[in-house]
């Protein structure tokens, strides 16, 4: 009974140092929090209380919003284009953030370097870029013209295929460094030992190397799902009318027709669904990397 009370009372003071220590470091948060609360917190309050304040006030911009085929298809097809987007950037970003990561330190700097350097031009650049390279008359179509391709029905702008390629190379930096983070912190002594045991390359690179990955992995999708998923740039220059995204449509809303209470409930909805998919994909991503 005595032995039991003094270890009680040894590990008392060990607590109350942890429990100020991290009281202490919960100040740290404070400044964070007093510019992400009103940057952050005080427009997304504005524009739920938009969505129900803007003439005619009450729920009918929502009643309308979930009556309207439009909406909905420019919904999915946003969606699905994000996640498109999503996956060829994880394609391109994850071997790239490996060949960078197990290069010298010259090459490593020079292709890091290089990926890093895109972000440093404007998206409206970029975008424009892209017009003058697969639009009638580019390099791009002239290439295929001399190789013998049919360019009649070839179209890479003014399409899907434009918004994706645009969007592609927009997110693969993203992609790149959100894994070349993790991937700096997984200890090189666990592919050591699995090939010491005998595994090939290929299975420790998905047994072994690939699950420690995967919080790098899930973070570059869903930074680049979801800054693809609401953007309007890209889509508007390279993309069709026709084939809008969901941004295009929030700022047809909001720019074109002045609909501000339907702009704002498309922005609600959006942020909402939004929210969730990121949730699903971050207990998806979890879930994945406990199995392997």
């Amino acid at each position: 009974m005595t032995t039991d009370l003094h270890a009680v009372v040894s590990r008392a003071p060990r607590r109350d140092r942890r429990g100020s220590i991290w009281a202490n470091a919960a100040w740290l948060y404070v400044p964070a929090l007093l510019i992400l609360l009103p940057v952050f917190l005080a427009p997304t309050i504005l524009l739920l209380s938009m969505s129900v304040t803007a003439e005619p006030a009450g729920l009918s911009h929502y009643q309308e919003l979930f009556g309207s085929n439009l909406f909905w298809t420019v919904l999915w097809r946003s969606v699905v284009m994000s996640f498109v987007v999503a996956a060829i950037a994880l394609v391109i970003g994850l071997p790239y953030a490996s060949i960078a990561n197990s290069a010298g330190p010259r090459m490593s700097a020079v292709l890091y370097g290089a990926i890093v350097s895109s972000l440093f031009f404007s998206v409206i650049v970029r975008a424009y870029a892209w017009l003058a390279l697969l639009g009638t008359g580019g390099p791009v179509i002239k290439f295929f013209e001399q190789i013998g391709i049919p360019t009649e029905k070839l179209a890479l702008v003014n399409s899907p295929t434009g918004v994706v390629i645009g969007m592609v190379q927009y997110g693969v930096p993203f992609m790149v460094l959100a894994i070349s983070d993790v991937m700096r912190r997984v200890d090189s002594s666990y592919d050591r030992a699995a090939a010491t045991l005998g595994a090939g390359p290929i299975t420790r690179w998905v047994k072994v190397k690939l699950p420690m990955l995967m919080p790098g992995i899930t973070a570059g999708i869903t930074i680049v799902f979801v800054t693809t998923l609401g953007y309007f740039i890209i889509p508007s220059i390279l993309g069709s009318p026709q084939q809008m995204m969901i941004g295009q449509l929030i700022s047809q809303q909001v720019g074109t027709t002045m609909n501000w209470g339907m702009g704002a409930a498309m922005a609600s909805v959006l942020l909402i669904i939004t929210l969730a998919i990121v949730l699903v994909m971050q207990w998806v991503g979890k879930r994945i990397g406990r199995q392997q």
